[in-house]
């Protein structure tokens, strides 16, 4: 063994092989990166649904389905048993009289049908907030804002998903609450 060591050819060989594991060291790392923000950029293609036709809502979040539980009021709904607040919109609350209208209407429209929602993971008390969507009616946020029961949040709109649409229904009879004002 003292023999190899001092022989000249065998540290060239070490010195070649530790060269060698170190650059394919270096390599698997890159690799494993690259494989990483591939399987992102994979995942948010995933995850990009259509919004009222012209308009697209990109999430780096999560994709929700089920049936619609409860309803709460005219932006909350229960989906699965996981409350869900609608993002960039805003209903009177209920025990006011158009609060108390949306939320009847909204049950009467989605209650026990299948909903697919975007989550952001943000929450709001015990609520998740993100946008859904229902068969027939599509964006439940856009579908209230035309039934001129709601109104766009602009604070929880910054994509202005909904100003197109919250400009074409008119000024929202009912009260803006603090929070949505920029």
């Amino acid at each position: 063994m003292l023999l190899l060591k001092n022989n000249p050819n065998y540290k060239k060989r070490t010195h070649k092989l530790k060269f060698f594991k170190s650059k394919a060291l270096y390599l698997v790392i890159i690799f494993i990166i690259l494989l990483g923000f591939l399987g992102k950029t994979i995942q948010r293609e995933q995850n990009t649904e259509s919004v009222d036709n012209d308009k697209t809502l990109y999430s780096n979040n999560y994709n929700f389905s089920g049936t619609v539980d409860k309803v709460r009021d005219g932006d909350t709904i229960v989906v699965n048993k996981s409350p869900i607040r609608l993002s960039g919109v805003t209903c009177d609350e209920t025990g006011s009289p158009l609060g108390d209208k949306a939320k009847l209407f909204l049950k009467t429209k989605i209650s026990s049908k299948n909903a697919r929602c975007v989550l952001t993971g943000e929450k709001s008390y015990d609520r998740t907030i993100g946008k859904c969507m229902v068969e027939n009616f599509g964006d439940i946020g856009a579908f209230m804002i035309k039934s001129k029961l709601c109104s766009r949040c602009p604070r929880y709109d910054k994509e202005e998903i909904y100003l197109e649409l919250q400009n074409s229904i008119g000024t929202f009879v009912g009260k803006m609450p603090n929070y949505c004002k920029l």
